[in-house]
C-alpha cells in the first residue's frame, strides 16, 4: 500500500483525485492516507498556500501532482518525498 501510493503520487505524477481511483478509495481515504505517510517520515509538507507565500513550493510545478484544490482538503499542500520515502519508493 505504502509503496503503490508514493509510486502514483511521485513517480506516474497522478492528481489526487487520479491516485485515489487507481486505489480504490475515496478523497477522505486518500487524505488520511496522506496524513498516515506524513507521520510515517515517508513525505513531508512542504506548504500551504492559505498564509503568506514564503516558500517557492507554494507556485512550483514540481509537486503538482500533489497539490489540488477542491472538496478534497488539499488546498495549496504540497508534499515531497523524504528519504526514508525515496528508499520504498524508488528501489
Amino acid at each position: 500500500m505504502i509503496r503503490e501510493t508514493l509510486k502514483l503520487l511521485f513517480i506516474d505524477n497522478c492528481t489526487m483525485q487520479e491516485a485515489a481511483e487507481n486505489l480504490g478509495i475515496n478523497q477522505s481515504s486518500m487524505k488520511d492516507r496522506l496524513i498516515m505517510l506524513q507521520h510515517m517520515g515517508y513525505i513531508r509538507e512542504l506548504c500551504n498556500n492559505a498564509g503568506p507565500k514564503t516558500s517557492a513550493c507554494c507556485s512550483c510545478s514540481a509537486a503538482a501532482p500533489t497539490c489540488t484544490t477542491g472538496a478534497g482538503g488539499f488546498e495549496g499542500k504540497a508534499y515531497q518525498l523524504t528519504e526514508k520515502g525515496e528508499r520504498i519508493c524508488c528501489k
